[in-house]
């Protein structure tokens, strides 16, 4: 819909249009060509017409605004054709500069309709400034009849001096060819730094650059050289062809654009069906046409926003080139939508996105949220465990070195006592002695023992193949042993020792077998390790406190733990342990 200052504006673009042409067709002051009149009033209207659709569809954008400024500051110069040196002066002095000026605002601009830095603002006002400025030091040199223009008179002329007033021509010109040459190396910095969407956003200012920058040069060439065998009669048909790309590739990229919008109904349709988990990014990538899009969803609990498996995400910054649109659900945050900056410039696209995924982005914020939970889970496993092993090493190690080497040092000593009693008379405090030092050697076995299950000093120094062959030794029945013989992790070692142990004990308890084998491998960046017997089968894991809690240890390393005891077939146990 036109609001009120969209139309006033094409209301006057019309009029001034309209006076343009009936006075550039029955003045007597340098009469143009009719098709070249229509030419220029068609090249302006464009500019107007087109400026005040994208106005009026988006009045925060302020590409609409000068696109009809273009427009409107093209049909100034015609004021010249008016019977009065006023107006002829005027005209010449802003015209044509003007209009020229803002076109170079507007191609630096797009398509936001806003300046991105100050080099960008200073070549803005430098255009302004010495595309208004420049008629004038040609003009106060400059008389009318001198050109051999059939005009009124220029009442800003100083001195007339024809030769003068070609030099500052000559320079005019070089420096308008720099100028626009400035302005085209801005659109080409741009386009090469943007993303696919924003280069489709870039393209109608990209691709008439080009033709725009030819016809520039081409007229600055006229100026300077004068007619070049009707070069400049070509020109008043082929500059406002040129110039009328720029609109119509807006107008190319709006439609685009309104078109790009349909895809919302689409949107809808199809989050109705409910889409797999983790394909909603893929929906919405599609309707926004960003591939690169990632959705960050809120969870309350940590105060952050998270991605699908629940890792955090990191919010864009003004240095990474990416922007986030934030939505919400009943005032409470639900996800965020990082993508491509030029989606910025379409925010009605983007809000309709966002509003027509908003219960699918809570269904999958829930999804999540769980995930989150369980990765918080796993660690606060992982670092129980870890808490656990540590505690296990430091009994080892205080048994060790404190009650055991105390009990071999008073072993020592009674040993010591009996050799000095000899062949004393008092047998019986001998044979006392001897007894006291049998048992205090059976209490150091067992208390070696005891500190070997808490934490064997082997698996530490050693590693996990030495532990598994002393477990392997220590078994009443023969267990065929394969094992790795480089180190792992340490929670991996004692994950698997500890299995392989437990899994051990159960067949001499249980199992009635003749043999056993133990097999440990890397496969895949995991540990597979294998513990299987001869025996009766039908082990039932849940039954039974001890691989259960050995599970636990194992899903704390995002690993598993699988039984098969079929009964009558013996048992297989697997472990399979991420390790790097």
């Amino acid at each position: 819909m036109i609001r009120r200052p969209q139309a006033l504006v094409l209301l006057l673009g019309i009029a001034v249009a309209s006076a343009a042409a009936v006075g550039a067709l029955t003045t007597t002051n340098a009469r143009p060509a009719p098709g070249a009149t229509a030419l220029h009033v068609a090249a302006g209207l464009s500019f107007i017409g087109v400026g005040v659709v994208v106005w009026s569809r988006e009045p925060a954008n302020r590409t609409g605004l000068l696109t009809a400024a273009v427009g409107l500051a093209w049909f100034v110069t015609d004021v010249r054709y008016l019977p009065s040196s006023v107006a002829f002066t005027v005209a010449d002095l802003v015209g044509a500069p003007l209009a020229y000026a803002v076109l170079a605002h507007l191609a630096v601009a797009f398509p936001s309709g806003r300046l991105r830095s100050r080099s960008e603002r200073a070549v803005v006002v430098i255009a302004y400034g010495w595309l208004i400025l420049e008629n004038l030091a040609q003009d106060v040199f400059w008389a009318p009849a001198d050109s051999r223009c059939d005009c009124v008179r220029n009442l800003i002329v100083v001195h007339r001096d024809a030769h003068l007033h070609g030099i500052v021509g000559n320079v005019q010109q070089a420096i308008n060819v720099v100028l626009a040459f400035v302005v085209l190396r801005i659109v080409l910095d741009h386009w090469s730094k943007a993303t696919p969407p924003g280069r489709r956003a870039l393209a109608p200012v990209f691709w008439a650059s080009g033709p725009i920058l030819l016809a520039v040069i081409a007229l600055q060439a006229v100026g300077a050289f004068g007619s070049l065998k009707g070069l400049d009669a070509a020109l008043a048909y082929l500059t406002p062809l040129a110039l009328m790309s720029l609109p119509f590739g807006f107008l190319a990229g709006f439609v685009h654009s309104r078109l790009s919008h349909l895809a919302v109904g689409h949107l809808v349709i199809e989050l109705g069906g409910a889409p797999p988990r983790g394909r909603l990014r893929d929906t919405l990538a599609r309707a926004l046409g960003d591939p690169s899009l990632m959705v960050a969803y809120w969870m309350p609990d940590f105060r952050a926003y998270v991605d699908t498996d629940g890792r955090r995400v990191d919010l864009p910054t003004e240095q990474n080139q990416r922007a986030a649109t934030f939505i919400e659900r009943a005032g409470e945050p639900v996800a965020a939508l990082l993508h491509d900056p030029s989606l910025k410039n379409d925010p009605w696209l983007i809000d309709a996105v966002a509003a027509a995924a908003g219960l699918a982005l809570e269904n999958e914020r829930l999804h999540a949220d769980i995930s989150a939970q369980l990765k918080e889970v796993r660690a606060s496993r992982a670092r129980i465990v870890e808490a656990s092993d540590a505690e296990r090493r430091r009994l080892e190690r205080d048994l060790h070195d404190g009650a055991q080497q105390r009990l071999v040092s008073l072993s020592l000593a009674l040993r010591l006592a009996g050799d000095q009693l000899g062949n004393a008379p008092e047998p019986l405090v001998r044979e006392t002695l001897n007894a006291a030092a049998d048992q205090l050697r059976l209490a150091i076995a067992e208390l070696r023992e005891l500190a070997s299950g808490i934490h064997p000093a082997i698996l530490t120094e050693a590693g996990l193949g030495p532990a598994l062959q002393s477990v392997a030794e220590r078994a009443p029945l023969p267990v065929a042993l394969t094992v790795p013989t480089d180190r792992l992790p340490r929670p991996v070692e004692a994950a698997a020792y500890f299995v392989v142990c437990e899994a051990v004990a159960n067949i001499c308890k249980h199992a009635d077998a003749h043999s056993a084998t133990v097999s440990a491998r890397r496969l895949d960046g995991r540990l597979l390790v294998e513990v299987a017997d001869d025996g009766v089968g039908g082990a039932d894991p849940s039954h039974g406190s001890g691989l259960r809690g050995l599970a636990d240890r194992v899903a704390a390393l995002n690993g598993r733990i699988d039984v098969v005891s079929p009964p009558g077939q013996g048992t297989r146990i697997v472990v399979t342990i991420p390790c790097g």
